[in-house]
């Protein structure tokens, strides 16, 4: 069932991406400019993740390193994915999308986003028999529901992202697949809308803004992927041609963004700025000043001082295992995302930053 929503979710998006470039005005893969300078053509979504690529066009890192950013606009990774294989951007951040990138379209992942993160949550309604079930998980203390409440329950989400993920995991907690429920796909930006309206019985929360919001108007997180003990790490993708044919631009993009994000976590305040600057700029109005000094007070970004300190893909790794083992990838996804980890646009782009 899974994998027929998945393609079913694939031509949809196929759809948005052709939209996407229509109104982009993308180049084609690493084209020169007038300037002489490579346009590098970086895949973004209006959250988080993205957020560094702000900080390389407000400080002119991309100058500074050789490069001319173009920021290419997707509301989520699904479609995302199928523009990257459609050759319409050519590096950037990337969450469970990239479980169709990799093995697809032979995308290299070359790093994490994130050093730790939270703010991917599943909500019910108070009265919810979901919610009266309590907890009852030992190994996940924080974890609300049971079997029996969440058998038939209608989960609110987006195929082929976080979300999506999340939901698998949550009711595997609990000795379920995702076929004993209904998985209602819808875009991520409709989730909380359809779930205050009175639709479904969880919602799976990708954006802390709506899930703060949801907080605030009495609904009770009972999953999550920091509470299920798989907190997120988005990726930095590129795709396979970009990264044979501008193998140097691909470190100097890296160079950048790890300076990017050593900027973002050094300073809250500053943080806090050029998130708002982001989400605002790419069109979204869906979160308060609280919002944004909550989710920067969560989350950090991998940078220079702290990008070993983790196995690099490994959340992505068990991403994919959990749809394996749901059912609805085949194990060699798994063989193509380990072929296509790769560690040397780091180490190069780290090298650039120490002279």
């Amino acid at each position: 069932m899974i994998r027929r929503i998945l393609k079913k979710t694939a031509a949809v998006a196929v759809v948005s991406m052709m939209v996407c470039s229509m109104f982009t005005g993308c180049g084609k893969n690493g084209e020169t400019k007038d300037t002489g300078v490579k346009t590098v053509r970086a895949g973004a979504m209006p959250y988080y993740l993205s957020v560094p690529l702000q900080v390389i066009k407000d400080e002119k890192l991309d100058q500074k390193y050789g490069y001319q950013l173009e920021i290419i606009d997707f509301p989520s990774g699904g479609p995302m994915a199928e523009a990257l294989g459609a050759g319409e951007w050519d590096i950037g951040p990337i969450g469970a999308g990239g479980m169709i990138a990799i093995p697809n379209y032979n995308a290299k992942l070359i790093a994490d986003v994130e050093y730790e993160m939270d703010g991917a949550w599943i909500f019910a309604r108070s009265d919810s028999e979901i919610a009266k079930a309590g907890k009852n998980l030992t190994d996940y203390p924080e974890l609300i529901g049971s079997a029996d409440s969440i058998g038939g329950a209608t989960i609110l989400g987006t195929v082929g992202n976080i979300s999506h993920y999340m939901a698998i995991d949550y009711v595997s907690k609990y000795g379920l697949s995702i076929d004993d429920v209904n998985f209602l796909n819808m875009e991520t930006s409709n989730v909380y809308t359809a779930f205050v309206s009175g639709q479904g019985d969880l919602a799976c929360m990708g954006s802390p803004s709506a899930g703060l919001k949801l907080m605030e108007e009495g609904y009770v997180l009972v999953g999550g992927l920091r509470q299920q003990g798989n907190p997120q790490q988005d990726s930095i993708l590129v795709s396979e041609d970009f990264y044979k044919d501008n193998y140097d631009t691909c470190v100097n993009f890296m160079a950048s963004w790890l300076e990017a994000a050593a900027k973002l976590n050094s300073d809250q305040e500053y943080e806090e700025t050029m998130v708002t600057k982001f989400y605002t700029e790419h069109g979204r109005s869906d979160f308060s000043e609280k919002d944004v000094k909550d989710e920067c007070g969560w989350n950090t970004y991998m940078d220079a001082s702290n990008i070993k300190d983790k196995e690099t893909g490994a959340w992505m790794q068990g991403l994919i295992q959990c749809y394996v083992e749901a059912g609805a990838m085949e194990e060699n996804v798994l063989d193509a995302l380990k072929q296509n980890t790769t560690a040397d646009v780091v180490e190069d782009a780290l090298k650039k930053l120490e002279k």
